[in-house]
């Protein structure tokens, strides 16, 4: 029986290079799982923001379609309207508890990334990762977070316009309604007695409003008198801290929207960089394709010149033989 021991060997060893390939094929994918998994989001966040935003938008598109309807009296009764008013509130209700969710989870989510990727927390896996790396990690959380947060502020922003087009539409419908209550359309038809009768009732009812106006000053008076100094202190403080934290409010109004301008202006900025960098590589490209193409009739015309060289050199070889073997004809002869 032959030997197959040197057979036998090669195939373990073919064997063994096959497992360690595999094996470090896979922990190959594993890495790149585990580097993809830290730049990637799976949650609903902004799918949810689009969906909430569509809606509001619907909302004020509605808003503005039944507005003149809404300020008609032939369009739309009063029960009508009553109706509609309570159909929007609950519908506001319910797109504003949605924003409130999606501020609270982005909160909590940020908290979690803060601690694991942005905290001092973190600095136990620069010891397996290269620092590059955990700054490229946490730059891209930090901008998301950024990001997310506008949206959010996007979102409060069409939250307060819808609310504030509603708001003004209610109070011009019932500032109609008193002006319509305050007119007496039956005074030219009164007799002078009904008029006199008018006016004596009239009197009484500004007499009674009178009164109840005075109670009420001497109710507020008497409310006045038992607060302690540090209790009317207290409240022009908290009055004050109101007041201050309105026009924080506004103020903050007013950077969101300049920052959005902003915004739009350096997308506009970069859309037009970047068609003018595809006209640049368009023009590279063409550019390359006349060089390739100038390279290609330039070969041609080397090959032919070195084909015409050989030529030229063989009949000029061909030529010195001719004449020395005539003028070695010509000595001989002579």
């Amino acid at each position: 029986m032959t030997d197959q021991t040197a057979l036998f060997r090669k195939c373990v060893h073919i064997v063994q290079q096959s497992i360690g390939n595999n094996a470090l094929e896979t922990n190959a994918n594993q890495w790149t799982n585990n580097e993809e998994g830290e730049y990637l989001l799976k949650d609903t966040f902004i799918k949810e923001s689009q969906d909430l935003l569509k809606v509001i938008f619907e909302l004020r598109k509605v808003l503005k379609l039944i507005e003149p309807q809404y300020f008609s009296d032939t369009d739309m009764s009063e029960s009508e309207k009553d109706e509609f008013d309570t159909e929007l509130r609950l519908q506001f209700h319910r797109y504003a508890q949605k924003f409130r969710l999606l501020q609270n989870y982005e909160e909590e989510r940020q908290k979690l990334i803060t601690q694991k990727f942005l905290s001092g927390a973190t600095s136990m896996s620069s010891f397996f990762h290269s620092a590059p790396k955990n700054e490229k990690v946490a730059l891209f959380h930090r901008t998301n977070n950024e990001f997310r947060l506008g949206v959010l502020q996007i979102l409060s922003m069409w939250l307060n316009t819808v609310s504030s087009q509603f708001t003004s539409m209610q109070q011009k419908r019932l500032s109609a309604q008193k002006k319509f209550d305050n007119l007496d359309f039956n005074s030219g038809l009164h007799s002078p007695s009904e008029m006199t009768e008018a006016k004596s009732v009239s009197s009484i009812s500004q007499s009674h409003v009178l009164e109840s106006t005075q109670e009420e000053v001497k109710r507020y008076e008497e409310t006045i008198s038992m607060l302690t100094q540090e209790q009317l202190q207290l409240l022009e403080n908290e009055h004050e801290d109101l007041l201050n934290q309105k026009d924080e409010q506004l103020k903050a109004v007013g950077k969101i929207n300049k920052t959005i301008v902003d915004i739009v202006s350096i997308q506009n900025e970069i859309s037009a960089n970047l068609q003018v960098q595809s006209q640049n590589i368009n023009n590279i490209l063409d550019h390359q394709d006349d060089i390739e193409i100038n390279i290609k009739e330039g070969n041609k015309q080397l090959t032919r010149a070195k084909k015409a060289a050989g030529r030229t050199a063989r009949m000029t070889t061909y030529t010195a033989i001719i004449l020395a073997i005539v003028i070695l004809f010509l000595d001989y002869v002579s």
